[in-house]
């Protein structure tokens, strides 16, 4: 059974996801997003242009050895070294979509590779770098999208201005975790559930919108709840005992289909049909393949998502260079222990579905001082980290150079900022902005580049 197989049913394409990985080896990586500005304007990054997004993905061709897998070398759109790849967002923004390791100290060494290497061009070409889950300075109308017939079609399926916003705007910080088996997918994804509140009001990052405090601490989340609402949630039976595989994906072929690979490229059905009803009745022909089913779950964006062989985990905002690998560390020291499955479901204990919607939405304007059970969720914050902290000493997987420092030393920053500080970067941004910094836009671009110090 392979990717180009055309879909017959839901049992089919459920087997599929069940053997993807019979070695059942287990890997995690991420997807770092960022906006750019020009330093000596302060005005958005454009992707056209030799001091554009091309102009950096041209010189990591020529310079770093990088091939072009997607696009020609005037509309470079996806860039491929290793099993490491560069892709770019709906303003040519440039995306690291890492390649799955086994040992968060390989991935360490994959992220920093690619941080130095697009800082070496873009210090040539006079642009700035901002890690945070929203570009804070600019407008929609100041932001150009790249010409793709796919963007267009995102913004044919609703009105809603936050689709734009999202495409302009957007940076997340997504960590992918893959599963040996269907138990191990289901017990992953319903204890990544329950920590979604949390994870997020601890990654909280993005405080500002359009030069300005938004009063919104996560102005990526709430952004993207704002539209398709229907595109963007969970299977409602997510903590059941009974949830599996076949139910989410069930979940998702009940979706209606938005973009569907022709001849004459991406286009949208003329009326609205469902994944079953494309299984079931074809469009113009075409049959839908398991890879035309992975490009539908593509065009969800929820905080969960199943992808072939690995879950993305897309919760937390966009993080500056000292913060990013604590995002996978602590992930990893949470899902990848069977032990700490109870941990979080005891520490979560009577929190229904309803309750971690309600409670995660209520985060992206309290964060970490959201209250639940007479306790905030900063306490629960640092009770993730003690526990991550622990499996990633059990693991024991040092970097081979200093044997003393096995994965948890990549919580070391999350630590300061949750255990010291305890603030998310966000709580930190509002009360610089507001006292120290005076509201200088200077001092925030200042602040991501002091936070490259790991």
């Amino acid at each position: 059974m392979d990717a180009n197989e055309i879909i017959t049913d839901i049992d089919q394409l459920t087997e599929y996801y069940r053997r993807i990985n019979p070695q059942k080896d287990l890997y995690i990586g991420i997807e770092w997003e960022r906006s750019a500005i020009y330093s000596d304007t302060l005005k958005p990054v454009t992707y056209e242009g030799d001091r554009g997004y091309l102009g950096i993905l041209k010189k990591l061709v020529s310079e770093a050895g990088w091939e072009i897998i997607e696009g020609h070398r005037n509309e470079i759109t996806e860039l491929k070294r290793g099993a490491t790849r560069i892709t770019i967002e709906a303003d040519g923004r440039i995306e690291l979509a890492g390649s799955p390791q086994k040992n968060l100290h390989d991935l360490g060494r994959e992220f920093r590779l690619h941080a130095n290497e697009v800082k070496e061009m873009s210090d040539f070409l006079n642009i700035e770098w901002l890690p945070l889950g929203w570009q804070p300075f600019h407008s929609d109308k100041e932001i150009k999208l790249i010409n793709k017939k796919r963007y267009k079609i995102f913004m044919d399926i609703t009105k809603s201005k936050w689709m734009e916003s999202t495409m302009k705007r957007n940076n997340g910080l997504t960590a992918n975790f893959s599963f040996a088996d269907e138990e191990n997918a289901i017990k992953k994804v319903q204890t990544a559930f329950r920590l979604v509140p949390i994870i997020g009001a601890i990654f909280a990052n993005s405080p500002f919108n359009e030069g300005k405090l938004s009063g919104i601490l996560d102005m990526r989340s709430y952004c993207i709840n704002k539209y398709s609402p229907e595109r963007n949630g969970f299977p409602e039976n997510i903590l059941s005992e009974s949830f599996s595989l076949k139910d989410w994906i069930d979940f998702y072929m009940k979706m209606s289909v938005v973009l569907i690979k022709s001849k004459k490229g991406d286009i949208l059905p003329d009326k609205p049909i469902t994944f079953y009803e494309w299984i079931k009745k074809g469009y113009e022909g075409i049959h839908p393949t398991i890879y035309d089913f992975d490009q539908h779950i593509k065009t969800t964006w929820g905080d969960i998502r199943l992808r072939p062989s690995y879950i993305e985990y897309r919760v937390a905002d966009s993080q500056p260079f000292r913060l990013v690998m604590s995002v996978p560390a602590l992930i990893k020291g949470l899902v990848f222990d069977s032990t700490n499955w109870d941990a979080v479901k005891e520490l979560t204990k009577n929190w229904t579905y309803e309750d971690i919607i309600r409670l995660d939405k209520e985060t992206w304007k309290t964060g970490l001082q959201t209250e639940v059970n007479g306790r905030k969720l900063l306490w629960y914050a640092q009770e993730l980290i003690t526990l991550a902290n622990e499996t990633l000493h059990k693991f024991s997987r040092t970097s081979g150079v200093d044997m003393k420092k096995d994965e948890s030393v990549f919580l070391a920053p999350l630590k300061e900022q949750i255990y010291i500080k305890e603030k998310s970067p966000a709580e930190e941004l509002v009360e610089l902005w507001k006292k120290e910094w005076n509201k200088d836009p200077k001092r925030l671009i200042e602040w991501t580049k002091e936070s490259r110090e790991m």
